[in-house]
């Protein structure tokens, strides 16, 4: 099928956030093969010469009233698109209804908590509930996140395509060394689990004395930064743990470069979990194994003792041993990281979306 026109609707095209940096590095690799038009919020501005963005939305929000002017920015920008796709779940219901008005497929990223409905009765049940009886195809990265989907509501075929990583950003570097250093990227949560890496350092440094631990993410108005600060005052890491904040792409890529392994403990915390974090494919183009936790996208990503580890999840003790065997081992780590990252640039998964849209448009 040629030139395949695809409709957009996301919350951001910034690389300051996980959906926006998801929904940028997709756009701009399914732009190489297809048409686009995106659809974004209107605080948000954004500008590509071969690109045709709107910045019309309304702030992100399952609110019935944003769901009618979503739909209606749809119905005004979509007329001539062969496919639509949501790449966020909250404005999903309203993508869902354009599509069925302008008569084209629809189709939906499930990324990670936000895509479980509601089991209490409410409007969002019943806007999500819609959304996934209307979607064509829908896509994830997470398995996992499929299955906690299924368990509350019925829907049809859903395809698994990873994330990628953007080999223009994130490579090795030349002159990257190991600084020994642990790295952690992402907002600051309980969920993403810094707090058992502070708590497995100790740990790790019985074998690896000078290894430190760097966290990468929003610092402000956090209660659980503060909790953070507070274990590493009590545990007297205040010498061996590094609060970084936001850093930009080539600050990033050299952490990656020279930290001694990437880090992400993530656990499911009051029904929040995670999808298929993008950092993973980052870290490891950059030459970074990964350290992480089952129960999410990590087990297609990570291959214990390859190009990472994946252990149980809320066990500092198992997480450092993890560690210290992947610091053991990390010149192999590191060559079979770089391997993994090269087929899940962006480029490569673009192909995997573009062939979604041509199914989904076939049945439809």
């Amino acid at each position: 099928m040629n030139n395949i026109k695809v409709g957009y609707v996301t919350s951001s095209l910034a690389h300051e956030n996980g959906w926006g940096r998801y929904s940028e590095s997709l756009i701009r690799s399914v732009n190489k093969k297809s048409s686009v038009i995106v659809l974004t919020p209107k605080s948000f501005e954004y500008k590509e010469d071969n690109m045709k963005v709107h910045n019309v939305l309304p702030e992100v929000s399952f609110r019935p009233l944003t769901q009618i002017k979503v739909f209606l920015f749809c119905l005004k920008y979509f007329r001539q698109v062969d496919i639509i796709h949501s790449l966020v779940e909250p404005y999903a219901p309203g993508v869902a209804l354009a599509a069925f008005f302008l008569r084209v497929p629809f189709v939906v990223t499930m990324h990670g908590t936000y895509s479980i409905p509601p089991t209490n009765f409410s409007f969002k049940k019943i806007l999500m509930n819609y959304m996934y009886k209307r979607v064509t195809i829908a896509t994830t990265g997470s398995p996992f996140t499929e299955k906690k989907v299924r368990e509350i509501v019925s829907f049809g075929e859903c395809r698994f395509i990873p994330n990628g990583v953007d080999d223009a950003i994130f490579y090795r570097n030349l002159e990257a060394k190991d600084d020994n250093y642990l790295l952690t990227v992402g907002e600051l949560k309980k969920r993403k689990g810094a707090d058992l890496v502070i708590t497995a350092l100790p740990l790790v440094k019985k074998k690896y004395p000078k290894m430190k631990y760097k966290i990468v993410g929003n610092l402000d108005n956090n209660s659980f930064v503060n909790h953070l600060k507070k274990m590493v005052k009590d545990l007297k890491l205040e010498e061996s743990v590094e609060f970084l904040g936001r850093v930009n792409d080539n600050e990033l890529r050299n952490l990656y470069n020279n930290c001694s392994a990437f880090v992400l403990a993530a656990r499911d915390v009051e029904g929040s979990f995670e999808g298929f974090p993008m950092v993973f494919y980052e870290a490891n183009a950059c030459g970074a194994p990964v350290i992480t936790t089952k129960g999410f996208g990590s087990e297609y990503a990570i291959k214990n003792g390859v190009n990472g580890y994946v252990v149980e999840p809320n066990n500092a003790e198992i997480l450092a041993s993890a560690i210290v065997k992947s610091v053991d081992s990390a010149d192999l780590m590191r060559k079979n990281a770089l391997k993994e990252a090269s087929d899940h640039t962006w480029d490569k998964v673009g192909l995997q979306l573009v062939k979604l849209y041509e199914d989904a448009i076939n049945i439809f």
